[in-house]
């Protein structure tokens, strides 16, 4: 071998040991890297076990703490769980079991940690048991959250517990159910007693009321025939001193009837009885007829009156007109009370309009005393008035302002006060009510007439635009002051009373506005002007001037032969076609009823009882029932049932108006008398005008009153009278026929409206009750049938006006 050659083997044995040992180095140092992280991990392991063991120790601590506390705080706080065997599982309880159902955890296990089923069933008050596992059973299904309050037997008595659990479900497949139990034993002996009170309270309070329902039978009772009896006595013959010491007594009684009117209202808002009856209503007329109760009183007084409607307020609208009566004659009643001097306004104004429902605005204005701003606030409260001097000056009870602020809340609505002292004050009602129909009820030819209004007050010329607008008609306003422009044209011209130029300047029906205290109530006419009375100037004797004022002149009597008995002493009665019954036990009562029919025009047979009714009822037709609610043998409700019954079981077409006279005024008394069948409820006292307006809502037989409180009509008059209602009736009829064949209900129900409202002056047979309800219809959906059966209608209708032109012939008296 060669040195070359040696060398080069040497070279290669120290290269590849030089490897090796690299190698034997970085194995050694991957071990010992190894061995590092294992102590490491050793190190971190043993730091691990150091938590767990602490946290262990925490949390036996914990719930060491939580056994404590539960084991003096009566409740169990426990854990269930459920795996995959379905088998429920005690994981966790804590508290004292035995204070609350007299059981050791051992006894409710089966074995090991397994809960025996249903494991204090036998301690469950019977009544609860079932209701309690269902609970549990939903619980478990459905793994929700549950509570539930029973009653357990503990180890001395028996007790409320109340359970509460909520589910958990586990990624494992397992569920959890936390919960406790706790003992409600004296919240719930608290509850009783505070329901023990409640109850009592709520009996107290139905004591009350059935006091004042029993006291406001007593009381209006009599006040039925000592209001009833002045009232009819005031149209007798009296002189001056009579009638102002009638005047005072009417007022005194007047009062009476407030205070108890606003005593029993108050107490049934404070007990929640109180519900709204929501009916088409005419709001025009509304104010014309509460301001009609109380100018009377107001005028006496010096007071001025004056009402202004908006034209754009709707025909009808939907609301309970019996509470914004109410309403706006306790607003008015206060005004008087407190206005010495001036006068007082009532103005009703739109502030919004969606084609569904108006808002609009009630406002009642007085010059009176005035109330101080720190005064104001209180006013709502009840039995609170501004000063303690003016209950003893002027009376009330402090209750009127506080029924108001409850009925505008029912309504929806909201009521202001603004009042300056020495200036007067103003008390306005906010409210939005449906739409019913749009258009005013008025007679078919004024719509599209020209007025020119000629008159000295711009307040009352302001008013009658707002009435004339609404019927139709244009306004042209020509002050006195301002001469009359030539060439001016119109089918009305209104003027003052003492304004007997301007009807020589223009040729037109002339309409004399009379704003003194001495001008007539109702309008009237003669050959060459209308008379319409304006204090206050009221919506339906605009529409009655106007009415007249579409008569021919030569059709209208002289009013000297009307002036000649415009105050009657004894009122004589119109004959009618039928009868009234009336039931009623009171013999006080029973006399003013037939008064005040008698000069309402209407013969009346009086019972004593609901059994004298019905058998009367059997064997005569009559008109109308009106029937006392409180009666012997039978009852004011018991006879309108029967006498449904009997309908119904002899197949009768037509049906009798029944009307209540009560005075139980608390509860559901009206809900029940409509339930028995009866169709409408007065109030006693039972007042001429209030009886009236029954008269002709359920009979369509009875004139105004104002019309009526004379002597009767002078036979020529009456005969002229029934000429122009033939000629006129024939003239609608004919207009009928032509809306008919047109097929437009709205005019024909115009004109039937008007035909009938001459007829009944006149006559009172049924037909002109099934025409009235086709009017009705007419207005309403169902106008499409009501024109298919208008025809026989105006059959039925010529038939009596031919009657009405040969009374004679037909045998009539």
């Amino acid at each position: 071998m060669t040195l070359t050659a040696t060398i080069e083997i040497l070279a290669a044995l120290l290269s590849l040991s030089g490897v090796l040992a690299l190698i034997l180095l970085r194995a050694i140092w991957l071990q010992q890297r190894r061995l590092k992280q294992a102590e490491k991990r050793l190190r971190q392991l043993a730091l691990d076990m150091e938590a767990h063991r602490e946290n262990e120790r925490r949390t036996r601590a914990t719930e060491q703490s939580l056994r404590e506390i539960t084991w003096h705080v009566p409740v169990v706080v426990f854990v269930v769980r459920r795996g995959r065997d379905r088998r429920p599982r005690l994981s966790f309880l804590a508290g004292n079991l035995r204070a609350l159902l007299g059981l050791n955890p051992q006894d409710m296990l089966e074995s090991d940690d397994v809960l025996r089923e249903w494991p204090f069933q036998d301690r469950i008050h019977p009544e609860d048991r079932e209701r309690l596992r269902q609970h549990l059973r939903q619980a478990m299904r459905h793994a929700q959250a549950t509570s539930f309050d029973f009653r357990a037997c503990g180890p001395e008595s028996l007790r409320w517990l109340h359970l509460a659990m909520v589910a958990h479900r586990q990624g494992t497949g397992e569920t959890r159910w936390v919960g406790y139990l706790i003992d409600t034993t004296p919240i719930h002996t608290h509850n009783q007693t505070l329901r023990a009170a409640r109850d009592a309270a709520e009996r107290a309070s139905r004591a009350k009321a059935d006091f004042l329902a029993t006291m406001s039978h007593e009381i209006r009772t009599p006040m039925n025939g000592v209001i009833g009896m002045l009232e009819l006595l005031g149209r007798t013959s009296l002189d001056a001193d009579q009638h102002e010491l009638l005047h005072a007594v009417e007022d005194s009684a007047s009062v009476l009837l407030q205070i108890l009117d606003d005593v029993l209202d108050f107490s049934k808002l404070e007990a929640g009885n109180l519900r709204l009856d929501p009916v088409p209503f005419d709001p025009r007329t509304l104010v014309d007829n509460v301001v009609s109760l109380s100018a009377g009183p107001l005028h006496r007084k010096g007071l001025d009156v004056a009402v202004s409607m908006d034209s754009m307020l709707a025909g009808r609208l939907l609301g309970d007109d019996v509470r914004l009566r109410q309403i706006l004659l306790n607003l008015l009643n206060n005004a008087g009370k407190f206005t010495e001097q001036g006068r007082i306004s009532v103005t009703m104004r739109v502030l919004g309009d969606d084609d569904q429902h108006q808002r609009f605005r009630l406002s009642v204005t007085d010059t009176g005393i005035g109330i101080p701003p720190d005064k104001q606030i209180g006013l709502f409260t009840p039995f609170t008035q501004a000063e303690a001097w003016t209950a003893r000056r002027h009376g009330g009870t402090g209750l009127g302002l506080a029924i108001c602020r409850h009925l505008v809340q029912l309504m929806g609505g909201r009521i202001e006060l603004t009042s300056d002292v020495g200036v007067g004050t103003t008390v306005t009602v906010e409210l939005r009510l449906p739409i019913v129909q749009r258009e005013v009820d008025g007679p078919a030819g004024l719509r599209g007439r020209h007025a020119v209004v000629r008159l000295a007050s711009a307040e009352l010329t302001h008013a009658l635009d707002g009435y004339l607008a609404a019927l139709g008609l244009s306004v042209e306003v020509m002050p006195p002051s301002h001469p009359l422009r030539p060439g001016v044209a119109a089918d009305f011209l209104f003027v003052d009373a003492h304004d007997h130029d301007s009807a020589k300047l223009i040729a037109a029906r002339v309409i004399a506005v009379d704003a003194t205290p001495q001008a007539l109530a109702s309008p009237d006419a003669d050959r060459e002007r209308i008379l319409l009375g304006a204090h206050p100037l009221k919506w339906q004797a605009v529409v009655r001037a106007c009415t007249l004022a579409l008569q021919p002149q030569e059709s209208i009597a002289p009013r000297v032969a009307r002036d000649n008995f415009s105050a009657p002493a004894t009122p004589a009665r119109s004959p009618r076609s039928g009868r009234i019954l009336v039931a009623e036990d009171h013999p006080v009562n029973q006399s003013l009823v037939r008064r005040q029919l008698d000069l309402l025009g209407w013969s009346c047979d009086v019972v004593d009882d609901g059994q004298a009714a019905y058998e009367a009822l059997c064997r005569t037709g009559y008109a109308l029932l009106l029937t006392d609610c409180q009666m012997p043998v039978m009852d004011g409700c018991a006879l309108a049932m029967a006498w449904r019954e009997h309908e119904t079981r002899e197949g009768h077409t037509q049906h009798l108006p029944i009307i209540a006279m009560t005075a139980h005024m608390l509860g559901n008394d009206v809900a029940r008398f409509h339930q028995a069948g009866m169709d409408d409820c007065l109030g006693k006292p039972v007042q001429l005008h209030a009886l009236e307006e029954k008269l002709l809502a359920w009979t369509a037989r009875a004139a105004p009153l104002d019309a009526r409180a004379t002597t009767g009509e002078p036979p020529a008059l009456h005969g002229d009278m029934l000429r122009l209602l033939l000629e006129t009736s024939r003239d609608d009829l004919s207009a009928i026929e032509q809306a008919l064949a047109q097929g437009n209900a709205s005019i024909a129900a115009q004109r039937l409206h008007r035909l009938l409202g001459g007829l009944q002056i006149f006559t009172g047979e049924a037909a002109l009750a099934q025409a009235l309800q086709r009017v009705d219809e007419l207005h309403g959906d169902r106008a499409g049938e009501a024109l298919r059966q208008l025809p026989a209608d105006l059959a039925d209708l010529r038939k009596l006006l031919d009657r009405l032109e040969h009374p004679v012939s037909n045998g009539a008296d």
